[in-house]
Formats: structure tokens, sequence, C-alpha cells
């Protein structure tokens, strides 16, 4: 029996029990020249949710001309793009996390035409990764959807953002209603259809915001937060927070004065971005995806490198939401164990290291095996002589959704 084939059939007979969660968000700072990736807390990972530090951090390629108060961020979870701008230019880069699919665009200027539009240097960006359209808009300006090639140009007429009463500090994308979010600097979020068509009310931040908002960004996996409302994170100053949540966990976007705010379809960790190694070797190293987490993503799939060649290691997936938060050590080494023995959801799946000592596992994200709004736990474990009890090592309990774009 095939994976897909068992993950089905588990599937439809087992529902799920409790909400995961499953993100990684990706802060950017135009004075810094520099984006940072975050984790943020997750019921389902920690036992008592509380802020995660920043999980890596890395420089632009390039490093886009500063310019305070002006620029933003968005990610392509189709093609595996960052786009970032500094107001005046539009620009591309890998996350060192998420294989591109295809070639990073090259650096643009925003051209005079569109510049004229938005009444200046953008303030905010956000691309509809399916159409291929990058929409921009100034602190006052209208919005207007391009193509951000060379040339860039108008593929969607300039339209106003309903409700507004303040400057606008940032955009997002919602690819699963096919809407566009924007922020105001006081961090009240907007969302409306390309045209200006709104959607719902405004929603304003649980408490005064320290620092001007920078950039907004909704949660891709579909799941819920206590709260019952998908996650919607807005950047101030260097600190972000999910305005949608009433108790919400501030948590740091690390050094960085944050202008841009995007999400990345990518598991989530606890130990977050961590490396559980068996004593004495390289393995397992962290977990990897080869592309983005993305619903219609045939050619997804994660693995763990650092293993001699050859080397066998087992993925356990767990389909019911059953987890054991308090990681239990049953062994003396690695990670401690954040799956339920006996539980009747879980799955097992042996693979080999490859030649370069990467062990790969394709999970295929199409339905109607894996349709948008799955969800799956997964821990990995091989063999690992260091360890006096059971004679294995365990990686990092993940949480694979199947996202949006």
């Amino acid at each position: 029996m095939t994976m897909r084939t068992l993950l089905v059939s588990v599937l439809l007979t087992l529902p799920l029990l409790s909400p995961l969660a499953a993100q990684r968000l990706a802060a950017y700072g135009p004075g810094n020249g520099a984006i940072v990736e975050l984790q943020p807390p997750m019921n389902a990972l920690q036992a008592v949710p509380a802020a995660i530090p920043p999980v890596l951090g890395y420089a632009t390629v390039p490093i886009l001309p500063a310019m305070p108060a002006f620029g933003d961020s968005t990610y392509d979870n189709v093609l595996g793009h960052h786009w970032f701008s500094d107001g005046l230019s539009l620009a591309a880069m890998p996350s060192p996390t998420i294989p591109p699919v295809g070639p990073v665009p090259p650096a643009v200027p925003i051209s005079p035409a569109v510049l004229l539009i938005t009444g200046g240097p953008v303030t905010g960006i956000a691309f509809d990764a399916v159409a291929g359209i990058m929409f921009l808009c100034g602190p006052v300006g209208p919005v207007v959807g391009v193509a951000p090639t060379p040339a860039m140009p108008i593929v969607v007429p300039p339209f106003a953002i309903p409700w507004v009463t303040g400057p606008i500090a940032g955009l997002d994308w919602d690819g699963a209603t096919g809407t566009l979010l924007a922020v105001d600097v006081a961090g009240i979020v907007f969302t409306f259809f390309p045209g200006g068509g709104p959607v719902g009310a405004p929603v304003a931040p649980p408490f005064p915001l320290a620092a001007p908002a920078g950039d907004v960004a909704i949660d891709r996996t579909l799941r819920s937060n206590p709260a019952g409302f998908r996650p919607l994170y807005v950047a101030y100053g260097g600190s972000v927070v999910d305005i949608m949540d009433p108790q919400p966990t501030v948590f740091s976007a690390g050094p960085l004065a944050t202008e841009g705010l995007a999400f990345l379809n990518f598991p989530a960790a606890n130990p977050p971005n961590s490396t559980c190694l068996c004593p004495g070797t390289t393995y397992p190293g962290p977990l990897f995806t080869t592309g983005p987490m993305t619903v219609g993503n045939a050619a997804f799939g994660l693995g763990h490198g650092g293993l001699p060649p050859g080397f066998p290691m087992l993925f356990v997936f767990e389909v019911t939401g059953l987890s054991n938060l308090s990681y239990p050590w049953i062994n003396a080494v690695g990670c401690g164990l954040g799956l339920v023995p006996g539980s009747p959801g879980l799955i097992p799946v042996g693979v080999t290291a490859d030649g370069a000592g990467n062990a790969i596992l394709p999970l295929g994200l199409v339905g109607p095996t894996l349709p948008l709004g799955t969800a799956l736990y997964l821990q990995g474990a091989t063999f690992c002589p260091g360890d006096p009890f059971l004679g294995l090592v365990f990686t990092a309990l993940h949480t694979v959704y199947v996202a949006s774009v």
C-alpha cells in the first residue's frame, strides 16, 4: 500500500480532533537590509504558548537603498520567491529554508507611471501568485495591480481602499478567499476584493500598538487560533502580534524595524528550527522541504540530511491531530517523543538516504488525498548507537499543512 493510499484511507475515517498550527513568518527591515524568519507561538506544539525567538536571519540579496517609512515584502508560495521593496524598487530572493521552484526574477525599478499612481514610494506590496499580479500602493494613493517585470504593465486598474482613515503601511494577498488586506499605521486591517469591494468590517488590534504598524500577513494554513479565527499578524516596530486573538502573545522580530511581513508555507516545529543529533554524528539534520508547502504542489517533499548514504529513516505521520506536549524522553538523545504510541492515526513510512545523505519523502500536496486544509503531525526516527535505551534518535515534532497560496 502506498503512502498516499494509507493517508486517504485514514483521513476518510478519522476526523481531525484538534486544531494544529504550522507556519513561518518572514519580517523584512529595509533599513537593515535583512529578513528574519519567525515561528509564532503554537497551541498545538507548546503546552503553554509563549514567545519564540526568531529562528533564522539573513541579508537580502540585493540590499536595496534604505528609505525610512517605505517598503514592504510579500511571498510567492507557489514558486518560492520572497519579494521585497524599498519603495522605489522590487527585488526577489529565495528563503534558505525553501528551495525556489523556478529562476529568481531580477530586481526592477518601479516604473514612473506606477509611482505616479501610488503618489510616490510604495508602502505596500502583495502578490497573487496564481495570476502573477503584484499589487502596490502608497500611504494615501490607490492600489494598482502590475506584472512584476521590467516594463511593469498595469493589469488591474487603480482603485481605492474602502474605509481607510490613516496612512497605509502594508498589503497582503489571501489566496484562499481571493481578497487583499491592507493595514494602516494604527494596525487596523481592511479586507477587500481587487477593484475595491469591501469584505466585512475593519479589524483593530486588541491593544494600542507601541509603534506604527509596518505590514500585515494572514495565516495560510486555514487553521484557527484559540479564539476561533484565522490568525492575522501585524508587524509594528520590532514586534509581531495576531490581532485576531483577544489575548495574544507578542513575539519579537529581532533587531528589525519591520516594514514587511510575509507568510511562508513551511512546517512548524518544536523545538523550532532544531537539530536533534545522534551524538558523534551529523544526523538527523533539521527538516527541509523541496518547495513551498502549498496546495497543488505535486513535487512537494520533506526530509532530513546528514545521514550516511543508504542509511534508513522512519517518518511517522499522525493524522488524528493527537500529540503529547510533554515530549517524554523515552530514549537518551535527540528530541522527545511528540507522537502518541498506539494512536490509530499513526502511519509509518520508511525511506533510505540518497548519495548526498538526504532521506527525502515525496508528499504531493494534491487532492483528493491531500486537499487544502489537510493537517498532519510528523516525526522522524533513525538508528543511533549513542542511545543506550532504544538505539534510536528522534527528530523534532513538525506540523505539515496543505496551505493556500
